[in-house]
């Protein structure tokens, strides 16, 4: 009796985990975070290496606030980062460290120039992001990161573009990501020229010192959040079909623009990266885009997003009823007001602006969001819901420093009710919240 109990007991503590599809490990490994990888090493004796052939290695905010109490946080960080890569005994597909919440100094030339040779036949993801480069640090960007010849996926930041002369390309990329870079229009066109089957391209916080010109074929989604681009030409991308505009100085700044289907434009407000806004500073009108390119690349269109829209400039109303009249497939329309200080002393006529919208619009779905109960910002509602048989919903948000009082509120909500509906199921939203 006493034995069948023992076999029994010893049935039961059998290492389920381990008897695992090796897939579904793979997949569990490579989803955790670095240091609930390494803690796997307890789960079981067949556990406790098995983190050492984990693809993918990632450090994000979590892991660097345990040492920030540390008296020298880096050097401890960087003996942390440089033991597991050196007990690695497989390929490092991923490497991710993400420090913009630290407040350390972890990407001098030095470190990177250690980490790569660990991975660099292998990597095909690869996210370097800091806020902090070491003041005595050379920022040119690190040559060695352009012997990652596997790379899928590059993310980068803080450093000053320099592609080298030896430079071949790097052949089977499809993402690229760089975030607070400084670079000329001609190191950046050289780093695409190498890219064959680049499909997105994100400049965040960058600073271009020049004309830019963009020339892939292969690109479906841009991003560009830019200061100092003098003009931005996309003769060459002839395939995309996703691009975001932020920029410092919009007038006159888009040359060229192919057929696209999503469009979304907003504003930078200071002139350079981290400088502050004005206490008074007047919102500026949008890009001032030529009428024949503007008709030519909405044609396409179904989905436009305008952010830090000024609903008392005449300039950014009528660049709406511009963009509406040029876009005849246009599905859905996000408009947001940015919520500063904005001059309310103009007064002027847009009826007969408004009135050219009955073309019978093809929306299906409006959002508005503004900080003022402008009467032109009324005005463009009342417009949308008469011109757009489609409409399916239509949500007014309201969102300001100071509660407005019920007698307002019930007067907008009564004017939207009101107001003439070309879509007899079209949905009327209107909310309202307070800072």
């Amino acid at each position: 009796m006493r034995t069948s109990r023992k076999k029994k007991k010893k049935a039961n503590t059998n290492d389920r985990i381990s008897d695992l599809p090796s897939n579904v490990i793979d997949g569990i490994l490579a989803n955790l975070k670095i240091r609930d990888l390494v803690r796997t090493s307890i789960l079981s004796k067949k556990w406790r290496y098995m983190w050492t052939s984990a693809p993918h290695l990632c450090y994000d905010d979590d892991f660097f606030e345990r040492f920030l109490r540390l008296r020298d946080p880096d050097t401890v960080v960087c003996k942390i980062i440089m033991d597991v890569l050196m007990l690695r005994n497989g390929p490092v597909c991923k490497f991710s460290i993400d420090e913009s919440g630290y407040c350390g100094s972890l990407f001098s030339m030095e470190n990177i120039n250690m980490w790569i040779p660990f991975m660099s036949k292998d990597i095909k993801h690869l996210e370097l992001e800091t806020y902090c480069i070491p003041e005595d640090e050379n920022k040119k960007m690190p040559d060695i990161l352009f012997s990652c010849k596997e790379l899928t996926f590059l993310k980068f930041s803080s450093f000053d573009l320099s592609v080298p002369p030896n430079f071949y390309g790097f052949k089977k990329l499809l993402e690229l990501h760089l975030v607070m870079v400084t670079f000329a229009s001609s190191a950046l066109e050289s780093l695409i020229s190498g890219c064959p089957f680049l499909e997105k391209l994100s400049l965040e916080e960058c600073i271009c010192s020049n004309y830019l010109v963009i020339t892939s074929p292969s690109l479906k989604v841009l991003v560009l959040v830019l200061y100092g681009a003098k003009s931005i030409c996309l003769k060459e991308a002839k395939n995309l079909i996703d691009f975001t505009l932020k920029a410092y100085r919009t007038r006159s700044l888009i040359k060229s623009l192919p057929k696209i289907k999503k469009f979304s434009l907003g504003k930078l407000m200071q002139q350079y990266p981290y400088a502050g806004i004005p206490p008074n500073h007047v919102i500026p009108p949008y890009a001032d885009i030529p009428p024949m390119l503007l008709t030519s690349s909405f044609s396409s269109l179904e989905y436009l997003k305008l952010e830090d829209f000024n609903f008392n400039d005449k300039e950014d109303i009528l660049y709406v009823v511009s963009a509406l009249k040029s876009a005849p497939r246009l599905i859905e329309l996000i408009i947001k007001q940015r919520f500063s200080k904005v001059d309310t002393t103009q007064v002027f006529d847009l009826s007969k602006e408004l009135k050219s919208l009955s073309c019978c619009l093809k929306l299906q779905t409006v959002k508005v969001y503004t900080g003022d109960c402008s009467q032109y910002a009324m005005s463009l509602i009342k417009s949308i819901l008469a011109n757009s048989p489609l409409l399916k919903i239509l949500t007014f948000y309201f969102c300001s420093y100071h509660r407005l009082d019920s007698r307002m509120l019930l007067k907008i909500s009564q004017d939207l009710l009101m107001m003439k509906r070309a879509s007899p199921g079209a949905q009327v939203n209107f909310l309202h919240s307070a800072y």
